[in-house]
């Protein structure tokens, strides 16, 4: 990998959030939520070692969507429990949990989050995976008790599932204005070349190996316990 350094990502999670805000899909208390992560970045300068995170209380949060099953309203929140990486690594990965949750108004009903996560030592499933469910409520009752299925994915950082978030739930804006926003796509692409290369290579060197082929599914290659 060419690396991705703290400067990059810090100018890459700030100028997205501010063009969020701008087009009022963002709050624009998500500008300070990311702030102490943007000048961590800054700290790192030119390293491509650095982490950050977004905290929980204080999370990326979009502006007030409508279930159209019964017109309740719910917010999109990101959250980073920590992503931490060395860009210049094959496998940049150290740590990586990134959170998308719909936060409804009714705070008694289950609140749907996904989570991208690397398998711990001895966890089962793929090393690099998507996960449902997870801890978000005071009342553990309301969450999802399921652990599984793990899915083998790309672990999406913040930038990415901003436009993930846009593209879905403000459909008619991100066709009409964000899809082609040059800010957007800029970073989108700094974001992509470290959230994709590695699993991509992977499938790659899968499809081009007839010995990996015969020996493993690739799902099987991908496994927590057989990714070297």
């Amino acid at each position: 990998m060419t690396g991705i350094t703290g400067a990059d990502m810090a100018k890459a999670l700030e100028a997205s959030v501010r063009r969020y805000v701008e087009a009022g899909i963002l709050e624009g208390e998500s500008c300070n939520a990311v702030s102490s992560a943007v000048a961590k970045l800054r700290k790192a300068k030119s390293s491509k070692s650095w982490d950050y995170s977004v905290s929980k209380g204080d999370p990326i949060r979009f502006t007030e969507c409508v279930d159209p099953r019964d017109n309740s309203k719910f917010h999109p929140l990101i959250m980073v429990e920590s992503i931490s990486v060395d860009s210049a690594e094959d496998f940049p990965y150290q740590e990586w949990v990134t959170v998308l949750v719909l936060e409804y108004k009714d705070r008694d009903r289950e609140c749907p989050r996904w989570h991208f996560d690397l398998g711990n030592a001895g966890q089962p499933g793929p090393r690099l995976h998507l996960q449902y469910g997870g801890h978000f409520h005071d009342d553990r009752k309301l969450d999802a008790s399921f652990k599984v299925p793990r899915w083998s994915a790309f672990p999406l950082d913040t930038v990415l599932l901003m436009e993930v978030v846009a593209a879905n739930f403000f459909a008619q804006h991100w066709n009409d204005t964000l899809r082609d926003d040059r800010t957007i796509m800029k970073h989108v692409k700094t974001s992509e070349g470290l959230c994709y290369r590695p699993l991509a290579d992977r499938l790659m060197a899968y499809m081009n190996d007839p010995a990996m082929g015969r020996e493993a599914t690739f799902l099987r290659s991908c496994w927590n316990d057989t990714w070297a």
